[in-house]
């Protein structure tokens, strides 16, 4: 899955996304939080227009990160560079997808970890 964005940040029951299209328009990142917000299993969502960044709390048992972004594809807020759909992608190609993803999410989370401890080691 290759999402027109250059960011996202997920973790169980957690996801963050860049969405360009929010960016500058308190009035389009409030019609997101609304539209996306009665999906089954969304606990909080918060668009931020000064930032482009869309943080999501979800329960994982209800709802999985790749509904969310499908929801958020299907309502025109971000877009997919592969053929434009999720629902295009074969299986293999979605697994294999799926798993780059997490091992990159889960690389960038240690790395955020690790700098942590060290600036904290350092100060």
């Amino acid at each position: 899955m290759q999402i027109a964005t250059d960011y996202i940040h997920a973790l169980e029951g957690r996801l963050r996304i860049k969405v360009p299209g929010i960016k500058g328009s308190p009035v389009r990142a409030g019609e997101l939080e609304k539209q996306v917000k009665w999906q089954p299993g969304i606990d909080y969502i918060k668009a931020n227009p000064t930032t482009g960044n869309v943080l999501v709390y979800y329960d994982s048992q209800k709802i999985g990160q790749k509904r969310i972004l499908k929801a958020m594809q299907e309502l025109g807020y971000l877009q997919f560079s592969n053929s434009g759909s999720l629902n295009s992608l074969g299986a293999q190609e979605a697994k294999t997808s799926t798993m780059e993803n997490l091992v990159a999410t889960v690389a960038q989370s240690i790395m955020e970890v690790a700098l942590t401890r060290l600036v904290t080691a350092i100060i």
